[in-house]
């Protein structure tokens, strides 16, 4: 089983339904709504490159606000600030870490629009990012939960710095810091955000403490409990319900 890798081929091609499913009611009621969305459907899935980089890690440590890691095949040390999320991993015993991307035309077909005030179009890009950057993520999930079962173990949600309360953004910097980002086209800036936009670094833990066999969402570990209709960027997660 693979410990690294780069993930070429996937197939995150969207529909209009989907668009319109997460389209906000004000742009779904639309008159040329459909059309509009038929529209954006194939301009994207013909500009989009989905890409991911993937890591294997051995947890070694769980600290007070870190974690301590390894990679498999060097043993090259990996530090991780998790903040007051580090309880967390307790449950683990190793977890994939990764980042995604769909590249950087879609980035300029949505500035594109927003330049001509094409609003509704730009919120439809955005919208079958959404679903596009979940096609992406699925793979990677895909992933985890093979070595899961291979191992006997369960797996844990989707986790993100900046998604999950205590685990802060910035710590994306040390998550990034284990890939070559410029082989798929990804850069970071000095506040951790990265670059193209649709692109999300993740880890997915696995382990004897964990009860499903599938990864699942991360809103079930949000304070929204699941009643919302945004993307789990738009909110934290809970201290609470962090241990299975």
């Amino acid at each position: 089983m693979k410990d690294t890798g780069r993930i070429l081929t996937i197939d995150a091609r969207i529909t209009h339904k989907e668009i319109l499913a997460l389209a906000t009611l004000p742009w779904r009621d639309q008159p040329e709504a459909l059309h509009a969305a038929r529209r954006i459907t194939d301009e994207m899935n013909q500009v989009m490159r989905p890409e991911a980089l993937f890591q294997w890690l051995d947890l070694n440590e769980v600290r007070d606000q870190e974690i301590m890691a390894c990679e498999p095949v060097s043993g090259s040390p990996v530090h991780l600030t998790t903040g007051d999320f580090s309880p967390y991993f307790h449950q683990a015993t190793r977890f994939l870490a990764a980042v995604y991307t769909l590249g950087p035309k879609v980035d300029t077909l949505l500035h594109r629009l927003m330049v001509k005030g094409r609003h509704m179009e730009a919120h439809f890009v955005n919208m079958g990012s959404l679903a596009a950057l979940t096609r992406t993520a699925s793979v990677l999930t895909r992933l985890a939960e093979n070595r899961a079962k291979k191992e006997g173990v369960g797996v844990s949600p989707p986790l993100s710095p900046g998604s999950i309360e205590g685990w802060e953004l910035e710590s994306q910097h040390e998550l990034c810091a284990l890939f070559p980002l410029a082989t798929i086209g990804i850069s970071q800036g000095e506040d951790a955000i990265l670059s193209p936009m649709n692109t999300l670094s993740v880890v997915i833990a696995i382990g004897p403490g964990f009860k499903d066999s599938r990864a699942g969402s991360p809103c079930r570990l949000c304070r929204m409990g699941g009643s919302c209709t945004l993307t789990c960027s738009n909110h934290k997660a809970t201290l609470r319900d962090k241990v299975a």
